[in-house]
Protein backbone atom coordinates (compact mmCIF):
# COMPACT_ATOMS: atom_id res chain seq x y z
CA UNK A 1 0.00 0.00 0.00
CA UNK A 2 1.61 3.20 -0.94
CA UNK A 3 1.25 5.98 1.41
CA UNK A 4 -0.04 9.08 0.72
CA UNK A 5 2.39 11.87 0.30
CA UNK A 6 1.87 14.45 3.20
CA UNK A 7 0.08 17.67 2.54
CA UNK A 8 1.76 21.07 2.25
CA UNK A 9 1.57 23.32 5.50
CA UNK A 10 1.39 26.62 4.48
CA UNK A 11 0.76 28.24 7.82
CA UNK A 12 3.77 30.70 8.00
CA UNK A 13 5.47 28.91 10.63
CA UNK A 14 6.04 26.17 9.00
CA UNK A 15 7.22 26.93 5.30
CA UNK A 16 10.01 25.45 4.30
CA UNK A 17 12.37 26.39 0.99
CA UNK A 18 9.74 24.39 -1.49
CA UNK A 19 7.09 27.07 -0.10
CA UNK A 20 8.58 29.69 0.79
CA UNK A 21 7.41 32.71 -1.03
CA UNK A 22 9.45 34.37 -4.30
CA UNK A 23 11.60 36.88 -3.15
CA UNK A 24 11.67 40.50 -4.72
CA UNK A 25 13.47 40.48 -8.04
CA UNK A 26 17.20 42.10 -8.06
CA UNK A 27 17.35 45.54 -9.76
CA UNK A 28 19.27 45.86 -12.50
CA UNK A 29 22.63 46.82 -12.80
CA UNK A 30 22.31 50.14 -14.44
CA UNK A 31 20.31 51.41 -11.19
CA UNK A 32 23.44 50.62 -9.30
CA UNK A 33 25.00 52.79 -11.02
CA UNK A 34 22.69 55.48 -11.05
CA UNK A 35 22.27 55.55 -7.11
CA UNK A 36 25.89 55.53 -6.73
CA UNK A 37 26.34 58.85 -9.48
CA UNK A 38 23.38 60.10 -7.62
CA UNK A 39 25.23 59.91 -4.17
CA UNK A 40 28.27 61.11 -5.06
CA UNK A 41 26.40 63.69 -7.46
CA UNK A 42 25.21 65.25 -3.89
CA UNK A 43 27.85 65.27 -2.21
CA UNK A 44 29.89 67.12 -4.79
CA UNK A 45 27.37 69.81 -5.02
CA UNK A 46 25.89 70.01 -1.96
CA UNK A 47 27.99 73.70 -0.54
CA UNK A 48 29.72 74.31 -3.93
CA UNK A 49 26.77 75.61 -6.36
CA UNK A 50 23.45 77.18 -5.68
CA UNK A 51 20.90 74.36 -5.09
CA UNK A 52 23.53 71.60 -5.55
CA UNK A 53 21.43 69.28 -2.95
CA UNK A 54 18.36 69.23 -5.18
CA UNK A 55 20.38 67.56 -8.22
CA UNK A 56 21.94 64.75 -6.35
CA UNK A 57 18.87 63.91 -4.00
CA UNK A 58 16.46 64.30 -7.16
CA UNK A 59 18.85 61.50 -9.00
CA UNK A 60 18.39 59.11 -5.87
CA UNK A 61 14.89 59.96 -5.79
CA UNK A 62 13.98 59.01 -9.05
CA UNK A 63 16.33 55.67 -8.83
CA UNK A 64 14.67 54.56 -5.74
CA UNK A 65 11.63 54.67 -7.14
CA UNK A 66 12.93 52.73 -9.82
CA UNK A 67 13.83 50.39 -7.85
CA UNK A 68 10.60 49.58 -6.70
CA UNK A 69 9.02 49.71 -9.97
CA UNK A 70 11.77 46.62 -10.93
CA UNK A 71 11.33 45.05 -7.52
CA UNK A 72 7.66 44.71 -7.32
CA UNK A 73 7.79 41.59 -9.34
CA UNK A 74 8.66 38.53 -7.72
CA UNK A 75 11.24 36.10 -9.42
CA UNK A 76 12.05 38.47 -12.09
CA UNK A 77 15.25 38.47 -13.11
CA UNK A 78 16.61 41.38 -15.23
CA UNK A 79 19.51 41.72 -17.13
CA UNK A 80 23.46 42.01 -15.70
CA UNK A 81 21.74 41.03 -12.28
CA UNK A 82 23.54 37.47 -12.50
CA UNK A 83 25.68 36.62 -9.79
CA UNK A 84 29.22 37.58 -9.98
CA UNK A 85 32.28 36.06 -8.42
CA UNK A 86 32.80 38.25 -5.35
CA UNK A 87 29.78 41.01 -6.08
CA UNK A 88 27.28 40.37 -3.42
CA UNK A 89 23.91 40.87 -3.22
CA UNK A 90 22.23 43.53 -1.40
CA UNK A 91 21.49 42.62 2.48
CA UNK A 92 17.81 41.02 3.55
CA UNK A 93 15.76 43.82 4.42
CA UNK A 94 15.95 43.88 8.20
CA UNK A 95 13.78 45.08 11.39
CA UNK A 96 16.01 47.99 11.58
CA UNK A 97 15.94 49.20 7.99
CA UNK A 98 11.67 48.82 8.45
CA UNK A 99 12.45 50.77 11.87
CA UNK A 100 13.79 53.89 10.14
CA UNK A 101 11.07 54.11 7.58
CA UNK A 102 8.58 54.40 9.98
CA UNK A 103 10.59 56.90 12.25
CA UNK A 104 10.66 58.77 8.88
CA UNK A 105 6.95 58.27 7.70
CA UNK A 106 5.74 59.36 11.65
CA UNK A 107 7.89 62.83 12.00
CA UNK A 108 5.77 63.51 7.95
CA UNK A 109 2.42 62.48 9.67
CA UNK A 110 2.38 64.83 12.78
CA UNK A 111 3.99 67.63 10.79
CA UNK A 112 0.96 67.33 8.15
CA UNK A 113 -1.31 66.53 11.21
CA UNK A 114 -0.18 69.82 13.02
CA UNK A 115 -0.49 72.10 9.95
CA UNK A 116 -4.22 70.94 9.11
CA UNK A 117 -5.00 71.23 12.77
CA UNK A 118 -3.57 74.85 13.12
CA UNK A 119 -4.89 75.64 9.61
CA UNK A 120 -1.17 76.79 8.26
CA UNK A 121 0.11 77.67 5.63
CA UNK A 122 0.97 74.61 3.08
CA UNK A 123 4.39 76.30 2.62
CA UNK A 124 5.13 74.39 6.79
CA UNK A 125 4.50 71.27 5.00
CA UNK A 126 7.65 71.73 2.76
CA UNK A 127 9.67 70.58 5.24
CA UNK A 128 7.79 67.62 6.34
CA UNK A 129 7.05 66.12 3.22
CA UNK A 130 11.13 65.56 2.46
CA UNK A 131 10.85 62.98 5.36
CA UNK A 132 8.96 60.93 3.17
CA UNK A 133 10.26 61.43 0.25
CA UNK A 134 13.62 59.75 1.97
CA UNK A 135 11.84 56.46 2.48
CA UNK A 136 11.82 55.30 -1.07
CA UNK A 137 15.82 57.22 -1.21
CA UNK A 138 16.76 55.28 1.68
CA UNK A 139 15.04 51.61 0.47
CA UNK A 140 16.61 51.93 -2.71
CA UNK A 141 19.88 52.24 -1.79
CA UNK A 142 19.25 49.04 0.78
CA UNK A 143 18.21 47.16 -2.70
CA UNK A 144 21.49 48.13 -5.00
CA UNK A 145 25.23 48.16 -4.36
CA UNK A 146 26.98 51.50 -3.84
CA UNK A 147 30.54 52.72 -5.20
CA UNK A 148 32.00 53.67 -2.21
CA UNK A 149 34.93 54.90 -4.53
CA UNK A 150 32.54 56.68 -6.21
CA UNK A 151 31.21 58.43 -3.08
CA UNK A 152 34.75 59.01 -1.38
CA UNK A 153 35.29 61.01 -4.61
CA UNK A 154 32.75 63.36 -4.61
CA UNK A 155 33.26 64.17 -0.91
CA UNK A 156 36.36 65.49 -1.62
CA UNK A 157 36.31 67.21 -4.68
CA UNK A 158 33.03 68.69 -2.98
CA UNK A 159 34.92 69.74 -0.36
CA UNK A 160 37.66 71.57 -2.52
CA UNK A 161 35.30 73.24 -4.47
CA UNK A 162 33.39 74.15 -0.91
CA UNK A 163 36.61 75.73 -0.35
CA UNK A 164 37.24 77.53 -3.09
CA UNK A 165 33.55 78.65 -2.97
CA UNK A 166 34.66 80.17 0.63
CA UNK A 167 38.05 81.34 -0.46
CA UNK A 168 36.38 83.20 -3.56
CA UNK A 169 34.03 85.23 -1.25
CA UNK A 170 36.16 86.31 1.82
CA UNK A 171 39.04 87.04 -0.12
CA UNK A 172 37.97 87.78 -3.83
CA UNK A 173 34.70 89.93 -2.54
CA UNK A 174 35.46 91.07 0.35
CA UNK A 175 32.07 89.26 2.55
CA UNK A 176 32.98 89.21 6.26
CA UNK A 177 31.92 85.05 6.71
CA UNK A 178 31.71 82.84 4.08
CA UNK A 179 28.25 81.38 3.74
CA UNK A 180 28.43 79.75 0.19
CA UNK A 181 25.04 78.72 -1.79
CA UNK A 182 23.35 77.74 1.58
CA UNK A 183 22.30 81.70 2.47
CA UNK A 184 23.42 81.53 6.06
CA UNK A 185 27.19 81.08 7.13
CA UNK A 186 25.68 78.88 9.74
CA UNK A 187 24.60 76.38 7.71
CA UNK A 188 27.62 76.47 5.85
CA UNK A 189 29.74 76.04 8.59
CA UNK A 190 27.83 73.05 10.09
CA UNK A 191 27.28 71.37 7.04
CA UNK A 192 31.39 71.73 5.95
CA UNK A 193 32.48 70.83 8.91
CA UNK A 194 30.22 67.45 9.09
CA UNK A 195 31.93 66.44 5.63
CA UNK A 196 35.12 67.10 6.74
CA UNK A 197 34.90 64.77 9.51
CA UNK A 198 33.88 62.13 7.20
CA UNK A 199 36.57 63.03 4.57
CA UNK A 200 38.65 62.51 7.82
CA UNK A 201 37.82 59.30 8.88
CA UNK A 202 37.76 58.07 5.11
CA UNK A 203 41.50 59.11 4.84
CA UNK A 204 42.17 56.88 8.28
CA UNK A 205 40.44 53.82 6.56
CA UNK A 206 42.80 54.29 3.01
CA UNK A 207 46.10 54.88 5.38
CA UNK A 208 44.45 51.31 7.27
CA UNK A 209 44.91 49.61 3.76
CA UNK A 210 47.69 51.81 3.01
CA UNK A 211 45.91 52.76 -0.14
CA UNK A 212 48.07 56.27 0.03
CA UNK A 213 46.64 57.77 -2.96
CA UNK A 214 43.34 58.14 -1.91
CA UNK A 215 44.63 58.72 1.70
CA UNK A 216 45.66 61.86 0.63
CA UNK A 217 43.10 63.02 -1.55
CA UNK A 218 40.61 62.61 1.76
CA UNK A 219 43.05 63.76 3.78
CA UNK A 220 43.76 66.95 1.47
CA UNK A 221 39.67 67.48 1.18
CA UNK A 222 38.90 67.32 5.13
CA UNK A 223 41.71 70.09 5.52
CA UNK A 224 39.33 72.07 2.05
CA UNK A 225 36.58 71.29 4.60
CA UNK A 226 38.20 72.74 7.68
CA UNK A 227 38.99 75.92 5.89
CA UNK A 228 35.49 76.02 5.05
CA UNK A 229 34.27 76.53 8.19
CA UNK A 230 36.53 78.79 9.78
CA UNK A 231 35.70 80.97 6.83
CA UNK A 232 32.27 81.28 7.66
CA UNK A 233 33.71 81.69 11.58
CA UNK A 234 30.29 80.00 13.00
CA UNK A 235 30.95 79.41 17.07
CA UNK A 236 27.70 76.78 17.28
CA UNK A 237 29.68 74.12 14.84
CA UNK A 238 32.18 73.96 18.08
CA UNK A 239 29.71 72.46 20.17
CA UNK A 240 29.38 69.26 18.22
CA UNK A 241 33.83 69.18 18.13
CA UNK A 242 33.88 67.03 21.62
CA UNK A 243 31.25 64.69 20.18
CA UNK A 244 32.72 64.41 16.97
CA UNK A 245 36.31 63.35 18.93
CA UNK A 246 34.68 60.51 21.04
CA UNK A 247 33.15 58.90 18.04
CA UNK A 248 36.48 59.30 15.90
CA UNK A 249 38.59 57.88 19.30
CA UNK A 250 36.17 54.84 20.20
CA UNK A 251 36.09 53.66 16.01
CA UNK A 252 40.02 54.16 15.56
CA UNK A 253 41.88 53.99 18.43
CA UNK A 254 44.10 50.31 18.16
CA UNK A 255 47.52 49.84 18.74
CA UNK A 256 48.27 49.07 15.07
CA UNK A 257 46.71 52.01 13.76
CA UNK A 258 48.49 54.20 16.63
CA UNK A 259 51.04 55.96 13.82
CA UNK A 260 49.17 56.71 10.88
CA UNK A 261 46.38 58.42 13.58
CA UNK A 262 48.36 60.70 15.13
CA UNK A 263 50.82 62.11 11.83
CA UNK A 264 47.12 62.62 10.53
CA UNK A 265 46.20 64.47 13.63
CA UNK A 266 49.53 66.15 13.35
CA UNK A 267 48.89 67.67 9.94
CA UNK A 268 45.68 68.44 10.52
CA UNK A 269 46.89 70.64 13.86
CA UNK A 270 49.43 72.03 11.82
CA UNK A 271 47.46 73.21 9.16
CA UNK A 272 44.61 74.31 11.33
CA UNK A 273 47.58 76.71 13.28
CA UNK A 274 49.03 77.81 10.07
CA UNK A 275 45.38 79.02 8.91
CA UNK A 276 44.43 80.76 11.91
CA UNK A 277 47.87 82.24 12.27
CA UNK A 278 48.11 83.91 8.44
CA UNK A 279 45.15 84.18 7.31
CA UNK A 280 41.95 86.61 7.61
CA UNK A 281 39.80 84.02 8.45
CA UNK A 282 41.68 83.16 11.55
CA UNK A 283 41.45 87.05 13.25
CA UNK A 284 37.73 86.88 12.13
CA UNK A 285 37.16 83.77 13.96
CA UNK A 286 38.74 84.62 16.94
CA UNK A 287 37.04 88.33 16.91
CA UNK A 288 33.56 86.17 16.75
CA UNK A 289 34.37 83.77 19.32
CA UNK A 290 35.31 86.81 22.04
CA UNK A 291 32.46 88.49 21.03
CA UNK A 292 30.24 85.08 22.12
CA UNK A 293 31.44 86.19 25.85
CA UNK A 294 30.38 89.71 25.62
CA UNK A 295 27.12 88.90 24.61
CA UNK A 296 26.71 86.82 27.23
CA UNK A 297 27.72 89.01 29.91
CA UNK A 298 25.34 92.03 28.33
CA UNK A 299 22.12 89.53 28.60
CA UNK A 300 22.85 88.29 32.05
CA UNK A 301 23.78 91.02 33.75
CA UNK A 302 22.01 94.29 31.77
CA UNK A 303 19.00 92.01 30.10
CA UNK A 304 20.58 93.35 26.03
CA UNK A 305 18.30 91.02 24.06
CA UNK A 306 19.48 92.31 21.28
CA UNK A 307 22.31 90.89 20.25
CA UNK A 308 22.99 87.28 19.15
CA UNK A 309 23.55 85.41 22.40
CA UNK A 310 20.83 87.51 24.47
CA UNK A 311 18.05 87.07 21.32
CA UNK A 312 18.50 83.45 20.94
CA UNK A 313 17.99 83.10 24.86
CA UNK A 314 14.69 85.73 25.27
CA UNK A 315 13.47 83.70 22.22
CA UNK A 316 14.08 80.23 23.83
CA UNK A 317 12.33 81.86 27.31
CA UNK A 318 8.98 83.26 25.16
CA UNK A 319 8.82 79.58 23.72
CA UNK A 320 8.66 77.43 26.90
CA UNK A 321 6.18 79.80 28.73
CA UNK A 322 4.28 79.03 25.83
CA UNK A 323 4.84 76.15 25.10
CA UNK A 324 3.00 74.77 28.29
CA UNK A 325 0.00 76.02 27.32
CA UNK A 326 -0.34 73.74 23.88
CA UNK A 327 1.60 70.78 24.75
CA UNK A 328 -0.37 68.04 22.41
CA UNK A 329 0.73 69.74 18.72
CA UNK A 330 1.56 73.27 19.84
CA UNK A 331 1.09 76.52 18.14
CA UNK A 332 0.41 77.40 14.76
CA UNK A 333 2.62 79.64 13.24
CA UNK A 334 0.22 82.61 13.13
CA UNK A 335 -1.31 81.98 16.86
CA UNK A 336 1.97 82.04 17.73
CA UNK A 337 2.90 85.57 16.33
CA UNK A 338 0.10 86.81 17.87
CA UNK A 339 0.14 85.28 21.16
CA UNK A 340 4.01 86.29 20.98
CA UNK A 341 2.81 90.58 20.78
CA UNK A 342 0.87 89.31 23.73
CA UNK A 343 4.00 88.72 25.71
CA UNK A 344 5.75 91.51 24.76
CA UNK A 345 2.94 94.03 25.22
CA UNK A 346 2.81 92.48 28.73
CA UNK A 347 6.14 92.44 29.27
CA UNK A 348 7.10 89.17 29.64
CA UNK A 349 9.70 89.35 27.10
CA UNK A 350 11.64 92.01 24.99
CA UNK A 351 10.51 93.41 22.04
CA UNK A 352 13.15 92.21 19.76
CA UNK A 353 12.35 88.56 19.62
CA UNK A 354 9.10 89.80 17.62
CA UNK A 355 11.82 90.77 14.94
CA UNK A 356 13.01 87.10 14.60
CA UNK A 357 12.15 84.77 12.50
CA UNK A 358 12.19 81.63 14.67
CA UNK A 359 13.68 80.41 18.19
CA UNK A 360 17.06 79.19 17.11
CA UNK A 361 16.70 76.07 18.58
CA UNK A 362 15.85 73.06 16.33
CA UNK A 363 13.97 70.97 19.54
CA UNK A 364 12.45 74.29 20.96
CA UNK A 365 10.96 75.04 17.32
CA UNK A 366 9.67 71.73 16.86
CA UNK A 367 7.87 71.34 20.31
CA UNK A 368 6.57 75.09 19.88
CA UNK A 369 4.75 74.40 16.65
CA UNK A 370 3.98 70.14 16.67
CA UNK A 371 3.95 70.00 20.40
CA UNK A 372 4.80 66.90 22.13
CA UNK A 373 4.06 64.65 19.37
CA UNK A 374 6.16 66.47 17.06
CA UNK A 375 9.40 66.50 19.59
CA UNK A 376 9.09 62.78 20.93
CA UNK A 377 9.11 61.81 16.90
CA UNK A 378 12.17 63.80 15.68
CA UNK A 379 14.05 62.50 19.03
CA UNK A 380 13.09 59.10 18.17
CA UNK A 381 14.72 59.52 14.67
CA UNK A 382 17.71 61.09 16.33
CA UNK A 383 18.09 58.57 18.90
CA UNK A 384 17.15 54.96 17.11
CA UNK A 385 19.63 56.13 14.35
CA UNK A 386 22.52 57.01 16.78
CA UNK A 387 22.39 53.95 18.71
CA UNK A 388 21.75 51.49 15.33
CA UNK A 389 25.30 53.13 13.69
CA UNK A 390 26.95 53.25 17.62
CA UNK A 391 26.24 49.41 17.68
CA UNK A 392 29.05 49.05 14.85
CA UNK A 393 31.34 51.22 16.29
CA UNK A 394 33.53 48.49 17.48
CA UNK A 395 32.64 46.05 14.53
CA UNK A 396 35.90 44.27 14.00
CA UNK A 397 36.09 45.04 10.32
CA UNK A 398 37.58 48.48 10.00
CA UNK A 399 34.94 49.66 6.78
CA UNK A 400 32.20 48.88 9.31
CA UNK A 401 33.44 50.97 12.30
CA UNK A 402 34.39 54.03 10.15
CA UNK A 403 30.96 54.10 8.19
CA UNK A 404 29.23 53.58 11.42
CA UNK A 405 31.58 56.55 12.82
CA UNK A 406 30.36 58.61 10.05
CA UNK A 407 26.62 57.61 10.20
CA UNK A 408 26.73 58.21 14.29
CA UNK A 409 28.20 61.85 13.85
CA UNK A 410 25.31 62.61 11.85
CA UNK A 411 22.12 62.57 14.16
CA UNK A 412 25.01 63.63 17.30
CA UNK A 413 26.46 66.36 15.36
CA UNK A 414 23.17 67.83 14.38
CA UNK A 415 21.71 67.49 17.94
CA UNK A 416 24.44 69.83 18.91
CA UNK A 417 23.97 72.11 15.95
CA UNK A 418 20.07 72.23 16.70
CA UNK A 419 20.69 73.78 20.10
CA UNK A 420 21.66 77.60 18.37
CA UNK A 421 19.42 77.27 15.54
CA UNK A 422 16.95 75.59 13.60
CA UNK A 423 18.75 73.66 11.28
CA UNK A 424 16.34 71.40 9.87
CA UNK A 425 14.05 74.21 9.12
CA UNK A 426 15.56 75.08 5.47
CA UNK A 427 15.88 72.92 2.88
CA UNK A 428 19.55 72.54 2.31
CA UNK A 429 19.83 71.42 6.29
CA UNK A 430 16.99 68.64 6.03
CA UNK A 431 18.05 67.80 2.67
CA UNK A 432 21.73 66.90 3.85
CA UNK A 433 20.51 65.25 7.07
CA UNK A 434 18.11 62.79 5.08
CA UNK A 435 20.18 61.50 2.09
CA UNK A 436 23.18 61.65 4.38
CA UNK A 437 21.36 59.00 6.72
CA UNK A 438 20.12 56.99 3.78
CA UNK A 439 23.61 56.89 2.05
CA UNK A 440 25.70 56.03 5.24
CA UNK A 441 23.50 53.48 6.78
CA UNK A 442 23.41 51.99 2.95
CA UNK A 443 26.92 51.68 2.52
CA UNK A 444 27.59 50.98 6.19
CA UNK A 445 25.15 47.70 6.14
CA UNK A 446 26.77 46.56 2.64
CA UNK A 447 29.79 46.77 4.54
CA UNK A 448 28.69 44.35 6.95
CA UNK A 449 27.47 41.91 4.35
CA UNK A 450 30.65 42.00 2.55
CA UNK A 451 33.24 41.20 5.54
CA UNK A 452 30.36 37.98 6.54
CA UNK A 453 30.18 37.11 3.06
CA UNK A 454 33.05 34.73 2.95
CA UNK A 455 31.56 32.97 6.08
CA UNK A 456 28.50 31.91 4.09
CA UNK A 457 30.81 30.10 1.17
Amino acid sequence: VCARPPATIHHPLFLTDSVMPPTPAAPPAWLSTWMSAGAALFFLLMLSVPSGYSVGGGVLLLGGLAVWWASRRPGRQHPGTEHKPGAQAPAPWTAEDRTLCVLLLAIFAVNALAVLWHGDSGKYLDQGTRYLLAVPILAGLRRIRLRLDWLACGLALGLFATAGVAAWQTLGIGIARATGFVTSAIQFSDMALTLAFWCLMGAALAAFGRRWGWTALLLAGSLAGLYAMMAAATRGSLVALPILLVLAAIALLRRAHLRPLLAGIAILAAAAAIALSTLPIGHIAESRYAAALDEWHAYTQQGDATNNVGSRLEAWKAALISIPERPLLGWGHEQYDAHLQELIEAGRVAPFVGTLANTHNQFVEIWLHQGGLGLISFLALLIVSFWYFCRRLRSPVPAVRVLACCGAALPSAFAAYGLTQVILGRNNGVMFFLVSLAVLWAAMRQAEQDAAAPAQL
